[in-house]
This record gives C-alpha cells, sequence and structure tokens, in this order.
C-alpha cells in the first residue's frame, strides 16, 4: 500500500508556528529538560531549579524550610522537608504536557501508534491522547480511542496552540490528580482531595471555572495583563538602560586602551632617554678608565721592551769584549732596573682595582613600593690591590699613625658597647657588630651615626662579602647573617641557619662560600646551611680572614700558652704556623691588606702586630702607647685601618689608623 501523501487541505491552510520560546527555561534559557511545575505553574529543568534551591544567587531564601520561585518569588513549600534541598527539585511533579510539546516541536512528522502495530507504518496521527500519551490518526481516534477511553482528554496535533492552551491542567503533585479547584484564601490551586483534606475550613474555595468567570467579571484579568504590558515595557526601559551602559563601558574600555598605549609611548621615551644617559655614562667611565690603564700598561710595555733589548745586547757585547760597550751596557741595565723600582713605586701607591657597576633599586623589578620611576645609576668603585710577584714594601719602611677615633654608643643603648667585629667599606664606611647591645652599627669615617640593625643573637666576628654587603656571626642563634649596606641604611638580605653544634665565633668569605669557626672547627658553610668540616686546631678559633689572592685562611687563636701557635694558615690540606706566643700574645681580630700583609690584634699583649703573609716578618705596629688596650677586632682598607678594644676605658671607641 502506497503511503498517505500531506493532504491538501494542511498545503493550502500550514499550521501555525508555535512560540518556542514557551518552552524554554527561565533558567537557562534553554529548552527545559525534565521540566518541573511549581504550585505557581512556573516550569524549569530539574536540574537548574535544583541548583537554584541550593544555591541561591540572591541569597534571600524565604527559610530553610521553603524557597522563593525564580520567577514570580512566590513562597513555595518542597513536598517532603523531611528530604535535603538537593532532592527538593525531585518532589514536583513532571509537566507531561511541555514534555509532550517539546517532542512535537521536533522535525520529525508523528505518527499513529496502533496503525503502526497493525503494520500500517507512516500513518500521520492527528490527535494526540493526554492521559494514555499515545497518537491517534482520524480513523484510529473514531474506531478504537472513543469507545474505549469516552473520557480521556485529547488535544489536536495539527493545532499546537491549543495544546498550549491546556498547559494550565498540571495535575496535583500530591495526588497526580487534575487541580479542579482553587482557594482564595491561601491563593493556592488544589485537587479535589487538597481542597477536601486542607482547605475544607476555607470559606473561599471554588472550582477553577467559577474563579476564572470571576476573574474575568471582575476585569482582574484585563488588570492583570495591563500591568504586565506596563511591565513589560519597564523592564524593556531597563534592558535600554543596560544596552548603553555596556555601550558606555565599551567605550570606555576603548578610551583607557588608548591610554594605556600613549603612556606606554611616554614611559618608553622617557625610559629611552634614561637609558641613553646611563650609557653615554658607561661609555665615558669606561673611556676615562681604559684611557689610565692603557697609560700603564704602555709604560710596563716599553720599560718591558728596552730591557729585552738590553739582554740581547748584552749577549753580543759579551763576545767582543769591548770594555767601553760593557761599561755602557751596564750602565744601561742599572738606569733600567731603577725605572723598574720607580715604577714600581709609583704603581703601588696607585694600584687599583677599578670596577663599574650599575645598581638599581630591586623594588623596580617586583612594582610592590611607589618609588620613582629611574633605571638605577652608574657607581665606580676602587680598592688597592696587591702588585703581582709579591713586591711587597718592607714592613720596617710603613708607619702609622691615628687620624680620628669616635664613639659608638647611641643613645638608644643599654649598656657599653663591646664592639667584637667591624668592617671597613672602600665608601668610607665603618660596620660594627655590638655584643652587648646586640645590633649592627653603621658610621661614616667620621663618626656620625647613619643607622642601626637590631639583632636577636650574640654578634661574635664580621666579614665583607663585596663592596656593600657584609656578614655576621651569631653565637646563640647558631646563624649567618648578610646585610647589605645602601644608602646610609642597613637592610637583612639572608639569615643562614646553621646546625646545633659548639660556640659560633669567626667567619670569612671567598669564592662564594662562607668560613667559620665552631668552636675548635673550622667549617666551609653554603648560602644554604649545609656545611662540611674542614680542618680542627687545639683551641678554639677565634677569629678568620682569607687572602683573596691566594685563597688561604687565617685562623687567630686566644692562647697565652708559651710555645703555642696563636696564628695559623691552611690551603686545601696544608696548614702553616704563623706565630707562637711570644711578640704576639692571645691573638684575636685578624684582617689583611692589600699587599699581603697580615694584621692581628694581642689582646693578652696589648697591641696590634704587622707580620708578612709566611710569618718571617712580625713587627708590633701599635701599643698601648697608641690608644689600644685589650683590641678585639681590626679591619683593614687600602691603606687605612680601623681597631676595637674590649677595656673599659676604650670599650666604647673606635679608632682609625693610617699608614704612610
Amino acid at each position: 500500500m502506497a503511503e498517505e501523501g500531506p493532504h491538501q487541505d494542511s498545503i493550502d491552510n500550514p499550521k501555525p508556528a508555535m512560540d518556542t520560546h514557551l518552552l524554554d527555561c527561565p533558567i537557562c534559557l534553554e529548552q527545559l529538560h525534565q521540566p518541573k511545575s511549581l504550585p505557581c505553574l512556573h516550569s524549569f529543568c530539574q536540574k537548574c531549579l535544583s541548583t537554584f534551591i541550593t544555591k541561591d544567587p540572591s541569597e534571600k531564601m524565604a527559610a530553610a524550610t521553603s524557597f522563593l520561585c525564580p520567577v514570580c518569588r512566590m513562597i513555595t513549600q518542597p513536598v517532603n522537608h523531611s528530604e535535603g534541598k538537593e532532592k527538593w527539585a525531585q518532589q514536583f511533579p513532571t509537566n507531561g504536557l511541555i514534555n509532550s510539546l517539546v517532542k512535537v516541536t521536533m522535525d520529525e512528522p508523528k505518527y499513529c501508534n496502533p496503525c503502526e502495530k497493525k503494520g500500517k507504518t507512516r500513518i500521520p496521527a492527528s490527535i494526540w491522547c493526554e492521559t494514555l500519551n499515545i497518537m491517534f490518526c482520524d480513523t484510529c481516534k473514531v474506531d478504537f480511542h472513543d469507545l474505549v477511553h469516552e473520557g480521556c482528554e485529547t488535544a489536536n496535533l495539527a493545532k499546537p496552540a491549543e495544546i498550549m492552551q491546556r498547559q494550565e491542567q498540571v495535575r496535583c503533585g500530591k495526588h497526580a490528580k487534575k487541580m479542579t479547584y482553587h482557594c482564595e484564601n491561601h491563593q493556592k490551586l488544589g485537587c479535589s482531595r487538597c481542597i477536601t483534606i486542607d482547605h475544607r475550613r476555607c470559606d473561599e474555595v471554588t472550582t477553577t471555572q467559577e474563579y476564572c468567570d470571576k476573574l474575568k467579571r471582575e476585569s482582574r484579568l484585563d488588570h492583570w495583563k495591563t500591568s504586565l504590558q506596563k511591565t513589560t515595557e519597564a523592564i524593556g526601559l531597563l534592558i535600554q538602560e543596560f544596552d548603553e551602559q555596556l555601550q558606555s563601558i565599551a567605550n570606555d574600555q576603548d578610551i583607557g586602551f588608548k591610554s594605556l598605549i600613549d603612556l606606554r609611548q611616554s614611559v618608553d621615551a622617557r625610559l629611552d632617554a634614561m637609558q641613553k644617559k646611563i650609557t653615554d655614562e658607561l661609555t665615558a667611565i669606561y673611556k676615562k678608565e681604559k684611557e689610565n690603564l692603557d697609560l700603564s700598561l704602555q709604560k710596563c710595555k716599553r720599560l718591558t721592551s728596552s730591557i729585552q733589548n738590553t739582554i740581547k745586547t748584552s749577549a753580543t757585547v759579551s763576545q767582543r769584549i769591548d770594555s767601553v760597550d760593557t761599561i755602557l751596557l751596564y750602565q744601561r741595565g742599572v738606569a733600567e732596573m731603577k725605572s723598574y723600582q720607580d715604577l714600581v713605586t709609583e704603581m703601588r701607591k696607585s694600584f687599583i682595582a677599578v670596577r663599574i657597576k650599575h645598581s638599581f633599586d630591586l623594588d623596580l623589578l617586583q612594582m610592590e613600593k611607589n618609588i620613582p620611576l629611574t633605571l638605577g645609576k652608574v657607581t665606580v668603585q676602587r680598592e688597592r690591590r696587591i702588585l703581582p710577584g709579591q713586591l711587597f714594601t718592607p714592613l720596617a719602611e710603613c708607619r702609622v699613625k691615628e687620624i680620628a677615633k669616635f664613639n659608638i654608643k647611641s643613645s638608644s643603648d643599654g649598656s657599653d658597647c663591646c664592639a667584637s667585629g667591624i668592617v671597613y667599606l672602600p665608601d668610607d664606611h665603618i660596620i660594627v657588630g655590638d655584643c652587648n647591645n646586640k645590633k649592627v652599627k653603621l658610621f661614616t669615617a667620621i663618626g656620625k651615626l647613619e643607622d642601626e640593625l637590631k639583632v636577636s643573637g650574640s654578634l661574635m666576628d664580621m666579614c665583607r662579602v663585596d663592596y656593600q654587603t657584609v656578614a655576621v656571626t651569631l653565637s646563640s642563634l647558631i646563624a649567618v647573617y648578610v646585610i647589605k649596606v645602601e644608602s646610609s641604611k642597613l637592610t637583612l638580605l639572608l639569615k643562614i641557619q646553621l646546625p646545633a653544634g659548639q660556640d659560633l665565633r669567626g667567619i670569612t668569605y671567598t669564592g662564594n662560600i662562607f668560613i667559620v669557626s665552631y668552636g675548635s672547627n673550622v667549617h666551609i658553610v653554603s648560602k644554604d646551611g649545609s656545611t662540611k668540616h674542614m680542618r680542627t686546631y687545639p683551641t678554639y678559633c677565634c677569629h678568620l680572614a682569607c687572602n683573596p689572592w691566594t685563597q688561604e685562611i687565617y685562623v687567630s687563636q686566644p692562647t697565652s700558652l708559651n710555645g703555642s701557635v696563636t696564628v695559623s694558615k691552611f690551603s686545601n690540606e696544608t696548614r702553616t704556623d704563623i706565630a707562637k706566643v711570644g711578640v704576639l700574645n692571645s691573638a684575636f681580630g685578624v684582617d689583611i691588606d692589600c699587599d699581603g700583609n697580615l694584621y692581628v690584634c694581642g689582646q693578652a699583649s696589648n697591641n696590634v702586630v704587622q707580620m708578612s703573609a709566611d710569618g718571617t716578618r712580625i713587627r708590633e705596629l701599635l701599643r698601648v702607647s697608641d690608644g689600644v688596650n685589650k683590641p678585639r677586632a681590626i679591619s683593614v682598607c687600602g691603606d687605612k685601618f680601623v681597631v676595637t678594644n674590649e677595656s673599659s676605658k676604650h670599650k666604647n671607641e673606635v679608632h682609625l689608623f693610617q699608614l704612610y
């Protein structure tokens, strides 16, 4: 049998289009899925309704036992209060009409179910039975449905609008019956059982038809439609306002983007100018320092060339046995040696290591502080260096004089000072470690106190890390503090906690590691706090110093026993005794000058001695008459050095001396 085609009537009179947005969920704005109807007749996706109940965006839930309809805000009670809120949405009745309407809106055609069971496929359905949820063609409706199911409600599938009008026929969620009654006292719909059980005492219970007629008779529906129309217009104005605000902030965004680009270009131009200024300054300093080094280099090369020619000529002259030429050549060699000695003398006074540094505030990288825009500054650091070849000036030729002394006790100190550590920086700043008051203090060379840094441990020794950084040992904390010295301010950069052990005392720095002394043991300390044992001494090691050119470590031991070693040095596995108790008694502070000479404080001998790096030459540099009494710490910077004392008379003083 041929399949039926579309009827002519359906072609001539097309079905009215259904307003499909009525099948959308008011929450997710998508087509309803598992639609649940509330007593107020508003329907929502089950998942959307459940999410709304458990997480109300307005945070204004009516109570713990109810919620507000997302559309009309009517207080709504769950069917069963005993279950959790996450299950309330499941309790409300599923809207079968909406489910069916969703199916009706699908593109595929609807066919008669009884005909399909008889083997007649693709027979278009025209009627949908709400009770059976089955679709019938016109023939099956008359021959089967109307004979057996006279009381069923049906809808014409050719008229979707007709089905929409019956959406109000929502069944009772408690009893699954049609809601045919309305209680005006409670403004609720209900089936016959609901009215009998819950509203039997109410005096304004009518059928839904009677109440509907009343609404029409009292023009409530007209007023309701008018109010809704006004509400729609008001919401339209609100939507217009939001649209205008969206456009406004979109314009603001465009203006902000342009402003940001303009500002960036302005900042870039300013940074370019700053960079050019600093670049020009770096270039100028480099050229100046290069010219000075080139002059010294040319002097050395010319003298070297002359000496080499003299050596070559001497071989020829000795073969000719010419007495005059020999004498002239000898005189030439003597003059060249004199020139060499004069050159060494001249350069020894000005042999300085020059470093050009670009420094800037590290906060620029973090952008955490309100600091001026800058690219830093260029600084030139100069420090006297030891001449190659160990060409030291004899110790006896070096004299010393006191050029200043100043008081290191500040107004906030609770007791007299004990300056157990001191560092003299090349920029003429002096840092003092005050053990008694547990402070690190920053002074100028003329004794002006510029800053103090309070620490919680007892300071024992101090060393220089670089031109602007020092490190101190804290015996009670068994820790090393690394402190930055910049812009007349002390800043704690790093705390290195060391393993517990004996008293932490001496410290020096070399090759990116610290060398410290625990009692009589010397250890290597990395910046992460790990340690490695190096050597063990007979008595505890008080202060340490490092020769930056030979990497040798010098150790002072405060012993007064005759014949005991009071100063020694070690390099790798080799230990060498430098001085025994004698001229120097009970060695404390120790430091090294740019010529490799050693300076040691003799606390029991009340002197400061100067000795050669190997200890073969030694002399007293300062005595009690020179203002030292129980000297404790010493720091050398170029041709100057500072000394602290532990005597009751001088404990609050720092003495500044100069070699000449």
